[in-house]
């Protein structure tokens, strides 16, 4: 038998969220709206101005009509009112969900904050683990290299190990561009920083695999579990070159240090 409002637990009687809890909505949007791309704040004069609003993705009094719409569908948090249920949006966004909450919209954001709950996991994971500054050495001669370097030490012969399916075909894609260019010049640069006590790779590589492992744990897709190399590298080493991080995490798997291989 289908619940009813009156008999439902999962409905709670609405909380506002604290300054706090306001602050964390908004810093897990990075301060856009996740539905249009709107900025969620703004100044005039001196003074700034919120754009937004916190929105229930499962409604907290829902409609007898949103009932039937949404019966049968994954909820989030224990209950309405937790903060897995609730996400910033812009004024207009929420004005519109809130009287178009379809099948289609709520699933979308469902996917949405359960994609910004593995993206805030997974960066507090990489607060959690260390990694080696000397990688920003590592990082500051990749972004300097010249392209007749990159030339000389083509990779060729040595295909990428069988760890992304063609499912994540773009993932793919980029991974196989980088270690086809930067491979052999990042293998070399190791050795060289690691011979003259630059950086230990044994080390950095053992971190790098470590976190690999903390985010698979976090059932993390590949993409995320890329993206979030990609940014804990950028993070730790200071680089303002996403291409240099992207680069150094295609490397460590080709290295083995990060993805499993697919079993034939």
């Amino acid at each position: 038998m289908a619940k009813t409002k009156e008999t439902d637990a999962y409905l709670l009687p609405r909380k506002n969220p604290t300054d706090n809890m306001d602050t964390l909505f908004l810093l897990e949007v990075d301060g856009v709206c996740p539905r249009c791309g709107k900025p969620l704040l703004g100044t005039k004069g001196s003074r700034s101005h919120k754009y937004y609003q916190i929105a229930h993705i499962y409604p907290n009094r829902p409609l007898d009509i949103e009932v039937k719409a949404l019966q049968g569908l994954p909820r989030l948090g224990g209950n309405c009112e937790d903060a897995a249920n609730k996400i910033a949006l812009c004024k207009d966004c929420h004005g519109y969900y809130d009287d178009h909450k379809t099948k289609e919209e709520y699933l979308w954001f469902v996917r949405k904050k359960q994609d910004l709950l593995a993206k805030s996991a997974l960066k507090q994971a990489g607060h959690e683990f260390s990694l080696e500054s000397e990688i920003a050495t590592a990082v500051d001669h990749l972004t300097k290299v010249s392209g007749d370097v990159l030339q000389e030490l083509t990779y060729k012969g040595v295909p990428l190990a069988n760890k992304i399916p063609d499912t994540e075909n773009l993932l793919k894609t980029k991974v196989l561009a980088y270690v086809a260019m930067y491979f052999p010049f990042i293998q070399e640069l190791f050795v060289e920083l690691n011979n003259t006590d630059q950086l230990s790779f044994n080390l950095i590589a053992s971190e790098i695999k470590t976190y690999f492992l903390k985010c698979e744990a976090e059932h993390a897709t590949l993409v995320q579990i890329f993206r979030a190399l990609v940014n804990w590298i950028k993070e730790k080493s200071g680089t303002d070159s996403v291409e240099a991080c992207e680069a150094i995490v295609s490397f460590f798997i080709q290295d083995c240090e990060v993805f499993h291989e697919i079993p034939q």
